[in-house]
């Protein structure tokens, strides 16, 4: 990437201007070049913009650019914006006569930039926002840029800067530049060539062709000379270019409608379009951010990780085949470390279960509870041993023996013995087995009662 303009000296320029020290040349244009200098009051580096020497041009149309840059600078004065590079003097110096004093803004213009490739959409999306705002104030003012282009478009650490409002005018002011075209072709409205009209919807032409260039990477209407520039400007459309870069169809409707051939037919005003636009690019953005998350070793970020979930919303099927495909290019860092983090899971989980068996194994029978018995008429089973209980008198039989149904009524009927369960019957081998030893005594015949 280039790097900023450095100035360069040249033994043509003065030591100072006014009370600037005149520090080397920044740039210069057809009819004017711009100076680095130092204002040693206020201790700060600033551009000062004056006329050229060598311009070959009747006195009295150098009396009308004179006149024009004083109407520049009282324009300039009025518009106070953090996108528009600001005016701080205007002055006349005895060797160059008017000059004027702006901030000096360090970054590459615009076209450095688009030498280099296209802008991401992420970046023209910014600009796109902070040049319409910044031109649109200059409008609501009363001013008009009128050469928008990339050369005039500085690329700062804050933001987008508009610069050189050399051309600037007061709307239906009778200044004119005499025997050429107030603009440069490659990005003028087709009104400006037909009648030199000039408007807030002129820049906005102005404006849609430079971010078009930016976006794309080419020129919006390209030609070989000023000629061929302007006759794609007055009878074609730009092309579309929006689906070979992969940015969503509605980025071509916004450019269709700003580089429109009929001033009616664009947007009501720069901050509309710069709004349009950015809005039009922002589903491809937020794709970008998702991409660009899943294939950033390490722990993502709680913004990155928003900004990847709102990509999926906007684009779910592409941004999900993009992550598919990202996740496949991880870095070998960060597959080292999951490899390291799996084996150190795996470790510990076999610690745990081993400890868990060791135990296990040392738990003794006597500390497991006696399972309760379980009733069971199968033959085989062990009969429980039944608890032994005293003796009651039972009733008076009528014979010595009896069935092992009589007998168990009875001793039901006196509640005076416990019945055994059905399996410890089928566990002794007799069906008329009771819990008592022997069959009580017979009565007395006395008194009818039980002997002791």
């Amino acid at each position: 990437m280039p790097s900023p303009p450095v100035p360069s000296p040249d033994l043509g320029l003065p030591e100072t201007i006014g009370r600037y020290e005149v520090r080397g040349l920044l740039g210069e244009g057809s009819m004017g070049r711009v100076l680095l200098a130092h204002d040693p009051v206020l201790d700060r580096d600033v551009a000062v913009k004056h006329l050229r020497h060598d311009l070959k041009i009747p006195r009295d149309v150098r009396d009308g650019l004179l006149t024009r840059m004083r109407h520049e600078a009282r324009a300039a004065a009025r518009v106070a914006h953090p996108n528009l590079v600001v005016l701080h003097d205007m002055g006349e110096d005895a060797a160059i006569g008017l000059y004027l004093v702006f901030e000096y803004v360090v970054g590459l213009t615009l076209k450095q930039r688009i030498a280099e490739g296209r802008m991401p959409p992420a970046d023209v999306a910014r600009l796109a926002s902070e040049l319409g705002a910044g031109l649109s104030v200059a409008h609501d003012a009363g001013i008009l840029h009128r050469d928008v282009k990339p050369e005039n478009v500085i690329l700062a650490k804050t933001g987008g800067k508009l610069a050189d409002f050399g051309i600037a005018r007061i709307p239906d002011s009778t200044l004119t530049h005499q025997g050429g075209l107030m603009g440069t072709p490659a990005y003028s409205a087709p009104e400006t060539f037909r009648a030199g009209k000039f408007s807030p919807e002129s820049d906005q032409f102005s404006l849609a062709a430079t971010l078009y260039e930016a976006l794309s990477g080419q020129r919006a209407f390209p030609g070989d000379d000023a000629v061929s520039v302007a006759a794609r400007i007055a009878h074609e459309s730009p092309d579309v270019f929006a689906a070979s870069l992969g940015l969503p169809l509605a980025v071509d409707a916004v450019f269709a409608r700003a580089l429109a051939r009929k001033p009616e037919e664009r947007f009501a005003t720069c901050a509309e379009l710069g709004a349009a636009l950015a809005d039009a690019i922002t589903p491809a953005v937020a794709v970008a951010a998702a991409t660009s998350t899943a294939a950033i070793p390490g722990r993502a970020s709680r913004s990155s990780i928003e900004r990847a979930a709102v990509g999926l919303d906007a684009a779910p099927a592409r941004g999900v085949d993009e992550l598919k495909r990202s996740a496949a290019d991880v870095p070998t860092e960060r597959k080292t470390g999951q490899v390291i983090l799996g084996a150190i899971v795996v470790v510990i989980t076999a610690m745990l279960l081993v400890r868990a068996a060791l135990r296990s194994a040392e738990r003794t029978p006597a500390d497991d509870p006696l399972p309760l018995p379980v009733p069971t008429h199968s033959a085989s089973a062990a009969a429980p041993k039944p608890r032994p209980t005293a003796a009651r008198p039972v009733a008076p039989r009528s014979t010595a023996s009896a069935s092992p149904a009589t007998s168990a009524d009875a001793a039901s009927d006196a509640g005076a013995q416990a019945v055994p369960s059905p399996s410890a019957s089928a566990a002794a081998g007799s069906p008329a087995t009771t819990t008592s030893a022997a069959a009580p005594p017979p009565p007395s015949a006395k008194n009818g009662a039980p002997q002791p």
